[in-house]
């Protein structure tokens, strides 16, 4: 084996080997710029490699020593030169590296005409390797950028989603009752202008108060730089006042409210009122005239809400509001998951609309 190579050496090298030239200042300055390539090279690969690789191989051809890592420097250069993309410059270079080490091993005086061999191996060896590094990592920064580009559009999605929801829930109980009394009023004016003017107030009332909401939802979305909102949350607390806005809209409602001595979790509280809110919109705007009922009751591991009614709602096949209410259903499914619990909504066999929701909490 040994002799196969030294035979393979001898022609590679075209001659014997010759006596090694003593480092003096040249081999240094050769050897000083072909290591100080290596920090230019990713940012200017094709300048550092070529240089790296001219002052490398004109130290081997100069026949200095080659018993030691002369060709470190052009090793790492190529390695870091390594560019995604530039396939076609790195085999130029490989074939190039190759070239000019065998023309100086051919035409040159080296000390060790194999050295031409496994040096130009190895230095191209580190070039390949930096150029596979590179395509490697700009495969993943790839994937990386489409994985980020992929949630930062699901969470668009899912703040458009919570913003319709929000105005849907806060917006949709005082149109509803603006619509409703607003009926009421055309239909009594001439007869009972009281009545009139009694409906007309709570269309003053509910219009202030979807203004009021309205302007809370739209200065919490400008507040970019504040986590949290400074405005009260809505709970089960403002539910009798809820239900006394409601009965105003001709709808009796019964409502048995036990929610115990502790408070509850913010996002259960929430939950649990925009249940009802949307229950009893939906009452009033396709089951107008008819009762309700309310009942929430609070068990060790659960929130227990149930709104029933006696009238139509927008259940019923062919209603005008079948698309409105189902939007409504689908946000309160939405909120019920997100807090962890489930709802059941639809028609009761005795006629009419239930929405049972349950909501866990911590058990005490």
């Amino acid at each position: 084996m040994v002799e196969v190579i030294t035979v393979f050496g001898t022609a590679f090298g075209g001659g014997g080997p010759h006596p090694a030239r003593p480092i003096d200042a040249v081999a240094l300055v050769l050897l000083v710029v072909a290591a100080g390539a290596v920090a230019f090279a990713q940012r200017w690969p094709v300048p550092s490699l070529s240089a790296s690789l001219l002052c490398t191989v004109g130290y081997y051809a100069l026949g200095y020593h080659t018993d030691s890592a002369f060709f470190l420097g052009l090793l790492v250069t190529g390695y870091r030169a390594g560019t995604a993309g530039a396939r076609v410059r790195a085999a130029g270079f490989v074939v190039v590296t190759v070239a000019l080490f065998a023309v100086v091993a051919v035409l040159g005086h080296p000390p060790d005409p194999n050295a031409g061999l496994w040096v130009s191996v190895i230095v191209v060896g580190g070039q390949l390797t930096g150029q596979a590094a590179a395509e490697w990592q700009a495969r993943v920064n790839r994937q990386a950028e489409h994985a980020h580009e992929e949630e930062s559009l699901r969470r668009i999605a899912e703040e458009r989603l919570r913003i319709a929801r929000e105005l849907h829930d806060v917006v949709s109980h005082s149109i509803a009752m603006i619509n409703v009394q607003a009926g009421v009023a055309v239909h009594v004016m001439d007869e009972r202008p009281e009545e009139a003017r009694a409906a007309l107030v709570a269309i003053k009332t509910a219009s202030r108060d979807a203004l009021r909401d309205l302007r809370g939802i739209l200065g919490l979305l400008r507040q970019t730089d504040e986590p949290e909102s400074r405005l009260p949350a809505a709970g089960l607390g403002e539910v009798p006042a809820l239900v006394e806005n409601v009965r105003r809209a001709r709808v009796a409602v019964t409502l048995d409210l036990d929610t115990g001595e502790s408070p509850l979790p913010t996002s259960v509280d929430l939950a649990a009122y925009r249940v009802i809110q949307e229950a009893l919109t939906n009452v009033v705007r396709h089951a107008p005239g008819s009762s309700a009922t309310v009942a929430v009751r609070r068990r060790p591991d659960a929130l227990i809400i149930k709104v029933e009614n006696d009238g139509q709602t927008a259940a019923a096949a062919g209603s005008d509001g079948r698309q409105g209410a189902a939007h409504g259903l689908a946000g309160m499914r939405e909120r019920v998951r997100a807090a962890g619990g489930s709802v059941d909504a639809g028609r009761r066999p005795e006629g009419g609309f239930a929405v049972h929701a349950t909501l866990p909490l911590e058990s005490e």
